[in-house]
């Protein structure tokens, strides 16, 4: 029987409702070595118990000296000072310096009794007995004072701080060789679903590998808890019962993905009924994504079950799961840092669920801009290459193209200086890769000329990478009279194999439908075999590896990139790589040295050598 959600809850009062019925506590306090202390939660606020450096010392290798002996020194018009002995660093020394005298010091050496600073050695010369210094120094040049670093008392690390190399060298320095930090919360994890299985294994039809568990754990990770990893679990209520069970056994709480909605296979609303009380306490959140969404208390352990789709999973978890665990391990929220956009496209959003958008940024003209990544809840790989989050209010259906809009940071956000569409192409990752080099940031969007277009019409990319028959022209008129053409490649296809060549019933791997080539390669199909099966893929790589597995498959390829896997192959037709870009962009620093690299000779020889493709 399917279930429906009966209540859907706002992300609040779901917290509200997990802290209601399980108080996130600390586990306690242990000591650990400092070789051992990388990453863990402080336990305790440290206050400085000694000064750092623990006496003054000198900074440079030269001479200490009584400043006031170096007053009015210069090259005209040098002082003479005595030298009466050295000191080598970590040397105690009772050597004390009168009126005119100066002892020779190292890097790191005690100060000596009255000196008060260092002549460095570059600005001295030696006369027997006597240094040279024609350079006046003033008090306390060249040297550290006394806890000028850290004073004795001192606060220096507050107690919730992740303990990174850098405070652990402090902790070094202030003479601890054991710190006290948080006990480690455990948290069980396991994926649910009859199409896992686990990275490594052999993909076969129906299945996917699972992804989840992985992404989650390195999560629990960094909210501070330590990952029991319990595996795969299939869509059966006692095998889904029995996981619940032994993660209660061995952590401190439970996270499980999947079988979590109102569908028929899900059961994990059920499996609490009997393990402890009060069992499920929510069954639905009010979010997009992340609507079936579950948590469960069993005797003051929490449960979360995450939706399957990996999206949403990790999304949830940041608004549900993070800060439960944060509060339980004592690591400190992160901060969440919110920087302003204009959205790139009109976007339609749904009323009555909060929506969490993903998006990147890019420069332009008009300002940074944030464009909706549309990859779905289950694309993993859309999240991870976006650069933050637009949180869109359960009662806003519409935020229009050029709105004002805020965006949650990610802390490794990488705002694109330049966002390539259109058509894949191998002579983009030599002219893309150049650009790379000089430190600017690319994102590419390869899904095909249409897309291309619209892209470049709603300015929201900057290059366009058109792949046509070299017979026809690229549909630019459709778009704008200010995106120009920068350079055009010719490159010849082929239609490459394992096996014998082409016959009846082959099966043909062409590039999805809105490619420039898409369309004309069918005409040349039809034109040699009548009876035949077509598979469409964006990526060459792809089309590599089907064809690799299978004798009757038939990709359309490059010249150059048939050769280099050794495939057979028969001549298909030439095909032309045309650039465009806009004609504003093509002004900024940025589209001059795209320029420079697409007409510079370098980029022709590296063309040709690589990939035997020559400009027109």
């Amino acid at each position: 029987m399917r279930v429906v959600f009966k209540k859907l809850v706002t992300v609040e009062e779901a917290l509200k409702a997990l802290n209601k019925h399980v108080k996130p506590h600390h586990l306690g306090i242990e000591e650990v070595k400092i070789t051992e202390a990388h990453g863990r939660v402080l336990g305790e606020d440290v206050i400085a118990r000694i000064n750092l450096p623990p006496f003054s010392r000198a900074i440079v290798d030269g001479y200490a000296v009584r400043a006031v002996d170096t007053s009015f020194a210069s090259e005209v018009n040098p002082v003479r000072l005595k030298v009466i002995g050295r000191l080598h660093a970590g040397e105690d020394s009772s050597l004390e310096i009168k009126e005119k005298e100066c002892i020779e010091i190292d890097t790191g050496a005690l100060i000596p009794k009255d000196a008060d600073a260092v002549v460095r050695v570059e600005d001295t010369s030696i006369d027997g007995d006597y240094v040279i210094i024609d350079n006046s120094v003033g008090k306390g040049s060249g040297l550290a004072s006394l806890g000028s670093d850290v004073y004795h008392g001192q606060f220096v690390i507050s107690k919730g701080e992740e303990l990174t190399a850098e405070k652990i060298g402090v902790l070094a320095g202030l003479g601890y060789d054991k710190v006290k930090v948080f006990s480690k919360p455990k948290v069980a994890i396991f994926s649910t679903g009859n199409e896992l299985i686990e990275p490594g294994l052999e993909l076969k039809a129906s299945k996917i590998y699972d992804v989840n568990q992985y992404s989650i754990g390195a999560l629990v990770q960094k909210s501070g808890c330590t990952p029991i990893y319990l595996g795969i679990k299939k869509d059966n209520l006692e095998e889904i019962r029995e996981a619940v069970i032994e993660g209660l056994k061995l952590a401190d709480a439970i996270i499980m993905s999947g079988s979590t909605s109102a569908g028929v296979s899900d059961l994990a609303y059920k499996v609490f009924d009997g393990l402890g009380s009060p069992g499920l306490i929510v069954h639905g959140i009010a979010a997009k994504p992340g609507k079936p969404t579950i948590i469960a208390a069993i005797n003051d352990k929490p449960v979360f079950g995450l939706p399957g789709f990996p999206v949403s999973a990790l999304i949830i978890y940041g608004l549900i799961v993070d800060p439960f665990l944060r509060a339980m391990s004592g690591k400190k929220l992160e901060e969440k840092k919110k920087i302003g956009a204009i959205l790139a496209i009109r976007y339609l959003s749904e009323r009555g669920r909060r929506e969490y958008l993903p998006v990147f940024l890019k420069n332009s003209k008009k300002g940074l801009m944030a464009i909706p990544i549309l990859g779905g809840s289950g694309a993993i790989a859309s999240l991870s290459s976006a650069d933050g989050i637009l949180e869109i209010p359960e009662n806003l259906e519409l935020i229009e193209k050029d709105e004002r809009i805020d965006i949650e940071l990610f802390s490794d956000a990488k705002i694109s200086d330049i966002v390539a569409v259109g058509d894949f192409s191998p002579i983009s990752q030599v002219i893309l890769s150049e650009l790379r080099k000089k430190a600017i940031k690319v994102r590419e969007e390869f899904r095909g000329l249409e897309h291309g277009l619209a892209w470049m019409r709603d300015e929201i990319a900057d290059l366009l990478v058109s792949c046509t028959p070299k017979s026809e022209k690229a549909p630019i008129s459709k778009i704008s009279p200010k995106i120009k053409k920068i350079r055009s490649y010719t490159m010849d296809m082929v239609w490459a194999f394992y096996g014998d060549g082409i016959s009846s019933g082959s099966t043909f791997i062409l590039p999805k439908i809105g490619s420039g080539l898409r369309n004309y390669a069918e005409d040349k199909i039809k034109s040699m075999v009548k009876d035949f099966d077509l598979i469409e893929t964006w990526s060459y790589d792809s089309a590599i590896d089907l064809i690799s597995k299978r004798r009757n498959m038939i990709a359309l390829l490059p010249l150059c990139i048939a050769v280099k896997h050794e495939f057979n192959f028969i001549d298909a037709f030439p095909a032309k790589v045309s650039y465009f870009i806009h004609e504003d962009f093509l002004a900024t620093e940025i589209g001059k040295k795209l320029k420079k690299i697409m007409k510079s000779r370098e980029t022709a020889q590296a063309l040709s050598s690589m990939l035997g493709i020559s400009m027109k």
